[in-house]
């Protein structure tokens, strides 16, 4: 009997549907044939419930939850006064590590383009991740897991573990978010090489660049290649689905897009044009009439 893999997501609010949509495009452009399901608080499906079919009319399988993580109000207003609000929103991540209706999960951030199959993934051990971000100049300390993408065997209420150590990490941080307390539970991730998946499996949007330029990371597909890009991550609070182009701004992003296109030209601008095609792309399937 074959195992029961699926790629699980999460949106909290209807402001993410569009980028989890431009997510799903891109894991479909790869080839795969095991299914996404987007897990969506039952408050977001009721309010929004025209929205939430349209991901099953475009494929995108959905699970409905009522039980979120609970945060206390100190962490929230902590949150908010460091600028840092849409941590208090990560929370409910934790819950997908519950899912034990699948044997194994491949949990992808809806704030990523994918760019080469990821299927792979599942054959890795439970809690492999990646440090994203550490070889810029700056982050050569950072040794802990990144959530983005995260490669896991779920476990039945063991959310309830995780619930149990947010005091501590509040109490040692003060601000914090699903990824702190991640780092908290699994203390000897950074002593365990074999579960890091590298950076090119969360390349964070505005370090693109550099890692391209400086650190011979490429856009050739190969999935073997350590420095071939494998995902794009636009982590931080704008995204690029939030943002609004005028019709001579489409138009040029398109014609740059094409004149790349014809001299093979795959460069970081050019991803960043494609993910832009993929969200006009997905803002039309999903507020079509």
């Amino acid at each position: 009997m074959s195992p029961n893999y699926a790629y699980i997501t999460m949106a909290t609010s209807k402001n993410y549907l569009p980028g989890l949509v431009a997510m799903y495009l891109s894991l479909k452009e790869t080839g795969t044939s095991i299914p996404l399901y987007a897990m969506l608080p039952i408050d977001l499906i009721k309010k929004e419930a025209k929205l939430c079919n349209k991901l099953k009319e475009i494929g995108i399988n959905t699970i409905e939850y009522s039980n979120s993580i609970s945060i206390p109000q100190q962490l929230i207003d902590s949150n908010e006064t460091h600028g840092d609000s849409r941590f208090s929103h990560t929370f409910d991540k934790l819950l997908v590590f519950e899912q034990t209706q699948f044997d194994k999960i491949v949990y992808l951030d809806a704030d990523i383009y994918i760019l080469h199959n990821l299927d792979h993934l599942f054959e890795l051990p439970h809690m492999s991740a990646m440090i994203a971000g550490k070889s810029y100049p700056g982050n050569e300390d950072w040794v802990d897991l990144t959530s983005g993408i995260m490669t896991i065997v779920p476990e039945k209420e063991i959310s309830k573990q995780f619930e149990k150590l947010i005091p501590k990490v509040i109490k040692s941080k003060g601000v914090c978010g699903d990824q702190d307390i991640l780092q908290a539970y699994y203390t000897d991730w950074s002593q365990r090489p074999e579960l890091d998946m590298g950076e090119k499996y969360s390349v964070i949007a505005y370090y693109a660049k550099y890692y391209e330029q400086h650190l011979g990371y490429t856009y050739t597909n190969q999935v073997d290649d350590p420095y071939s890009v494998a995902v794009i991550h636009y982590a931080g609070e704008k995204k690029p689905w939030m943002q609004h182009w005028s019709a001579l701004s489409v138009f040029k992003q398109e014609l740059q897009l094409t004149a790349l296109r014809l001299i093979h030209k795959r460069n970081t601008d050019a991803v960043l044009l494609e993910y832009k095609h993929l969200v006009r792309k997905a803002r039309k399937l999903l507020y079509a009439k």
